[in-house]
C-alpha cells in the first residue's frame, strides 16, 4: 500500500483547534478536569415514577424489549435443544441406541443429561429482539469436547431448522454459532467431572413461575456453585464462568423484583445509549455487554432503592468522574474454593502487565479477571467525553429541561472531527468475506493504537461500529477512526502507523482473491452518507450505502510508505451538510479543514 498524505498548513495564523503541549520525552501532557463538583449538587425533587415509566416506554419504542411471543419462541427453541442434546449425549453412551431412536423414544432417566444454561444479555432478561442466547451445554463426563465438535455438530449439520451453522473449535473460547427457527445461538461447552454433580443440582431446580394466563414467566436454570471448578480445566473455567457471573449478578439483586427490573431497565438503556454513540465492542477495545453489566451492577449495590430513572443518573455520574486506573470490584479477590487448583488472576500487583491496564471492571467470580483488558487509551478518552456529556444531559432530563431521547440521539462524531481514516474491508464471497472480515475486526485494535502517536503528534478517536453493505456483487464494511493533529506538528507521516495493522492482515494464510482491504483518508464534507443514515439511532449496521465509495489506497500490497505532509488549519464553523454523495480524491489532492468550532478536549493522563 502506497499512503501519500498531503495536509496543507495554510495559515499558522488562524485560530488552531489546540492541543495539550508534549513532554521532551513524546509523551502527552494531559490536562486535569474535575467534573465532580459539577455533578454533586443535583435536586432530586423529580417524578421518578413519572421518569421511570417513560424510560421503558422509549425501550419499547425503540424496540429493546422483545415481545411475549419472541420470547416463547426462544424458550420453545431452548427446550427444544435441550432435549436434542440428551438424545445425544444417550447416544454416546456404550451399547446405546442411535440419536435418532433417542429422540423419538427418550429415555426417562435423566441422570445422563447435559444442562443447557444461558448467560448474557438473555440470563440477565435485557436481550433485544435479534439478539442471540448465548448457552453453556454442561455435559456428563462421558460426553468429552472432541463428541461436541464432531458428533453433535453433525446432528446439527443434519436438522432443518438449523441454519448458518458455523463451528470455531479453535477460537480462545471455543463456540458454535448457528440459527436454529431463526434464534440466534452462541453454543459453548464444559464438562461436568460427575454425573452425580449434575443430578444433585438438577434436583434443586425449582418449578418455572407461571404468569395468570399459563405463560412461564422466566426459564429456570441450573444454579452453578464453586465445587463444579474441581478437576475443570482453563478452558472450562472461561466457559463455565460467562454462567457464573450472569448468576452473581443477578444474586446481589436478592431475588427482589422491584430491584430486577430497575437493574434491567437500566442497564438496557445503557448499553442502547453505548451503541448510539459508538462505544459498544469489545472486540475493538471499547466495553461489551458484561462489562456494561458489572458497572450498572455496581450501581445498583450501592442504591438499592432507587428507581431506574435515578439509576441512570446515577450510573453516568459515577463512572463520568472514576478514577481510572481505580478498578471496578463487585467481590474481594479471593483463594481458589476448596478443592480448586490454583488459576491466574488479575493482580497488578504481581503481574506487570495487569498494572497496565487502563480501566479494569473485574469479573466476580474465580478466576477473578479484567473483563476490559482490551481498552486502550483512545477508547478510553471516548468513554470518559461520552459518559462526562450523558451525565450532564442525565441531570438536565431529571431536572424536567429535557426528555430521555437526547441521551439516544443520532450521534454527533462525524460532524465533531475533521479528518477520518475510512477503513473498508471487502469481499466478493459471502463466506470468503465472514472469514475475512473476521481477522480485520479481531486485529482493528491494532490500528487503532498505532494511529494513537503522540509522538507523531497524532490522537485516535475510533467509533464502535461497522457500515456493512453491498457495492454490486460485493461484500463491504466499512470503519472511521477520527484523527486529530497537535498545534506543534507541520508534517504528518501517516504510513509508519498503519504498518503494523496491515503486515498482521496482510499474513493471513486463507487470503483469497476475492479479500481486500481499502484505507483511505476523509475530511468531514467527503464523508459517504451512509454514516449519516436514519438508522444510525437504532445502532443498525446495515445501513444501505447510497454514496459514492471515495477514491481508494489499495492495500493488496503489504509494501506500506507514507509522504510527511503538512498539517492544515482553518476557521470556518459552517456544519457540514449531509453529502448526497462523496467526491472521488486521492489522498495527495484531499483539502482538509479542520473545524475551528470543536472545543478542546482535555484529558487527564492514565498512568
Amino acid at each position: 500500500m502506497e499512503a501519500n498524505h498531503d495536509i496543507h498548513n495554510r495559515s499558522r495564523n488562524r485560530k488552531q483547534e489546540r492541543w495539550p503541549r508534549w513532554k521532551q520525552n513524546g509523551q502527552q501532557k494531559w490536562s486535569n478536569k474535575n467534573i465532580a463538583t459539577k455533578t454533586n449538587n443535583i435536586p432530586d425533587n423529580a417524578d421518578h415514577q413519572q421518569l421511570t415509566k417513560s424510560l421503558h416506554e422509549l425501550c419499547i419504542t425503540r424496540q429493546l424489549i422483545e415481545s411475549p411471543t419472541g420470547t416463547q419462541k426462544r424458550r420453545r427453541v431452548l427446550n427444544d435443544l435441550d432435549a436434542m442434546l440428551f438424545a445425544w449425549s444417550e447416544s454416546l453412551l456404550p451399547g446405546s441406541t442411535s440419536y435418532a431412536e433417542n429422540i423419538i423414544s427418550p429415555n426417562t432417566d435423566k441422570s445422563s443429561a447435559p444442562s443447557l444454561l444461558s448467560f448474557g444479555s438473555y440470563r440477565l432478561g435485557v436481550h433485544t429482539p435479534d439478539a442471540d442466547v448465548d448457552c453453556l451445554v454442561l455435559a456428563p463426563p462421558h460426553a468429552t469436547r472432541d463428541d461436541f465438535f464432531g458428533s453433535w455438530v453433525d446432528v446439527l449439520k443434519q436438522e432443518n431448522r438449523v441454519s448458518e451453522l458455523h463451528p470455531v473449535a479453535s477460537a480462545y473460547t471455543p463456540v458454535i454459532k448457528f440459527e436454529m427457527d431463526g434464534v440466534k445461538i452462541d453454543l459453548i461447552f464444559a464438562r461436568a467431572n460427575n454425573s452425580k454433580w449434575l443430578t444433585e443440582q438438577r434436583m434443586k431446580m425449582t418449578q418455572p413461575l407461571t404468569g395468570d394466563d399459563g405463560q412461564i414467566e422466566e426459564r429456570v436454570e441450573m444454579i452453578v456453585d464453586d465445587s463444579l471448578l474441581i478437576g475443570l480445566d482453563e478452558t472450562s473455567v472461561r466457559s463455565v464462568n460467562g454462567v457464573r457471573v450472569a448468576q452473581f449478578l443477578l444474586d446481589m439483586l436478592d431475588g427482589d423484583r422491584t430491584r430486577i427490573d430497575n437493574f434491567r431497565l437500566t442497564l438496557r438503556a445503557v448499553k442502547e445509549w453505548a451503541r448510539v454513540h459508538g462505544l459498544y465492542a469489545n472486540v475493538l477495545g471499547f466495553l461489551g455487554g458484561v462489562n456494561w453489566a458489572i458497572l450498572v451492577d455496581l450501581v445498583s449495590q450501592r442504591n438499592p432503592d432507587a428507581p431506574a430513572s435515578k439509576l441512570l443518573q446515577i450510573f453516568f455520574r459515577t463512572f463520568a468522574t472514576w478514577k481510572w486506573p481505580n478498578p471496578v470490584l463487585l467481590s474481594k479477590q479471593n483463594h481458589p474454593p476448596k478443592g480448586v487448583k490454583p488459576l491466574p488472576i488479575w493482580d497488578p500487583n504481581e503481574n506487570f502487565r495487569d498494572s497496565k491496564h487502563m480501566m479494569p471492571i473485574i469479573t466476580p467470580c474465580y478466576p477473578q479477571m479484567n473483563s476490559s483488558y482490551n481498552v486502550g487509551e483512545p477508547q478510553l478518552r471516548r468513554l470518559h467525553d461520552e459518559l462526562w456529556r450523558a451525565s450532564k444531559l442525565s441531570d438536565e432530563i431529571l431536572s424536567g429541561r429535557k426528555k430521555w431521547g437526547v441521551l439516544f440521539e443520532g450521534n454527533d462524531f462525524f460532524k465533531q472531527h475533521t479528518n477520518y481514516l475510512q477503513v473498508n474491508i471487502v469481499g466478493t464471497n459471502e463466506d470468503e468475506f465472514r472469514s475475512w472480515f473476521g481477522i480485520c475486526e479481531a486485529r482493528m485494535r491494532l490500528l487503532i493504537a498505532g494511529l494513537e502517536s503522540p509522538s507523531a503528534g497524532v490522537r485516535a478517536y475510533p467509533f464502535a461500529k461497522f457500515f456493512h453493505r453491498r457495492e454490486g456483487e460485493k461484500y463491504v464494511s466499512s470503519f472511521f477512526i477520527a484523527l486529530r493533529f497537535a498545534q506543534i506538528a507541520k508534517k504528518i507521516n501517516l504510513g509508519p502507523l498503519v504498518t503494523d495493522y496491515l503486515q498482521v492482515v496482510n499474513s493471513f494464510e486463507g487470503r483469497g482473491r476475492g479479500m481486500d482491504l481499502t484505507i483511505h483518508l476523509v475530511s468531514k464534507k467527503d464523508l459517504p452518507s451512509f454514516v449519516f443514515a436514519a438508522d444510525e439511532v437504532k445502532g443498525n449496521s446495515d445501513a444501505k450505502n447510497d454514496a459514492e465509495t471515495p477514491s481508494k489506497v489499495n492495500n493488496q500490497q503489504s509494501d506500506v510508505t507514507g509522504k510527511a505532509t503538512n498539517v492544515p488549519n482553518d476557521d470556518k464553523q459552517a456544519e457540514t451538510p449531509l453529502p448526497s454523495s462523496s467526491k472521488k480524491k486521492t489522498l495527495d489532492e484531499a483539502n482538509i479543514s479542520p473545524s475551528a468550532n470543536i472545543s478542546p478536549l482535555k484529558r487527564t493522563r492514565i498512568s
